[in-house]
């Protein structure tokens, strides 16, 4: 009974910070919303499978309600950014451009010892890196190349 309250729990507490971090982005900048989502735990250890359920709730969370059209990438890396800093993995967040047709494509991930870390798919590989938090640790599209999964 205590796991299932638990999962539970849990699963409200990631619909919450989905939530939360849509709304502190209509109102504050996205250097300004990723300092508030820096908390690096230096208590916890990094625990993949707690890491990995939380992926999977976050994904289901924006499948339910998603972000635009286009995908999910930024809120999803955003909470993801900060539940990997709270179980202490100190990863990296980057949104890159590509250009497609006639108009620009964006796209955001998270890397970790400059490896992505739970990023479905390869479509980052195509992306060049314009952003990335903590600052100075952008990684070349070379340097990116085996997913943490």
């Amino acid at each position: 009974m205590t796991a299932r309250l638990e999962k539970y729990w849990t699963v409200l507490h990631v619909g919450l910070v989905v939530l939360w971090i849509r709304l502190s982005l209509r109102f504050k900048s996205l250097p300004l919303v990723l300092e508030q989502l820096n908390t690096l735990s230096a208590t916890r250890e990094c625990d993949d499978t707690v890491m990995r359920s939380l992926v999977g709730y976050v994904d289901r969370w924006l499948r339910l309600f998603p972000y635009n059209k286009k995908g999910n990438c930024f809120p999803r890396s955003l909470t993801l950014y900060w539940f990997a800093r709270q179980l202490g993995y100190p990863v990296c967040f980057h949104c890159g451009v590509r250009k497609e047709a006639s108009r620009l494509d964006g796209h955001a991930w998270l890397t970790l010892n400059s490896q992505v870390f739970y990023e479905p798919g390869k479509q980052w590989q195509s992306f060049t890196v314009t952003f990335s938090y903590p600052c100075g640790q952008t990684p070349g599209l070379n340097q990116v190349q085996a997913s943490h999964q």
